[in-house]
């Protein structure tokens, strides 16, 4: 059994130290921009935004893509910034600060108490190649929204959304997945402001 890998280790060697070179270019890194939320009539409310979990093969830093035979893969030479929880979250937390209809907002390790959390799961956030080589974003998640005192639900629904990339290139297929973020960041912010608005006073 250990034949076979210690002639492997010594052909790499042999590789290494014979001028043979196979050097992988680096992968480029992107970050999901935080999407502008309309402004409106603030709210006294303190929100925590929690991306609890992402599907089965979301979860890392490859940018994923899913193509015929439902096989996920990872678009070569590209990654995300941090696991992309992480980089949704971010995004998410930094577009309702930037709202400013709360009193505060922040995330899951935030130092203050919070009236209400929003509770997210990313379902799909992937270049669809199903359809053929040009790539479709999809972007879904499913959130639920709670008041902490008493752990009620205000509100669950899922939002997803759509764009068809203009080309297959690894930046215009982040640029319809930040497109199609934008409008499901959209969504999610109107019915958690209006859910917010919607309890009783006191």
């Amino acid at each position: 059994m250990k034949m076979p890998i210690v002639a492997v280790s010594a052909a790499l060697l042999a590789g290494c130290f014979g001028g043979l070179k196979n050097e992988v270019p680096a992968p480029l890194t992107y970050r999901i921009d935080a999407p502008t939320i309309e402004a409106g009539a603030s709210l006294p409310a303190d929100l925590s935004i929690v991306v609890e979990r992402a599907a089965p093969g979301l979860d890392g830093d490859g940018i994923a893509g899913r193509w015929p035979g439902r096989r996920i893969d990872y678009i070569a030479n590209a990654r995300w910034a941090d696991e992309l929880p992480r980089v949704v979250q971010d995004a998410l937390v930094e577009a309702f600060q930037d709202a400013g209809r709360l009193r505060s907002v922040q995330d899951d390790v935030g130092r203050f108490r919070t009236t209400h959390t929003l509770a997210i799961e990313v379902r799909r956030f992937e270049a669809d190649y199903t359809a053929g080589q040009v790539p479709v974003a999809q972007v879904a998640l499913a959130v639920t929204l709670g008041r902490n005192s008493d752990r009620k639900v205000l509100v669950s629904f899922t939002s997803e959304a759509s764009q068809a990339a203009t080309e297959n290139r690894q930046a215009t297929l982040v640029a319809a997945l930040d497109a199609a973020f934008a409008r499901v960041t959209a969504e999610v912010a109107d019915r958690t402001f209006a859910a917010i608005a919607a309890e009783p006073a006191g």
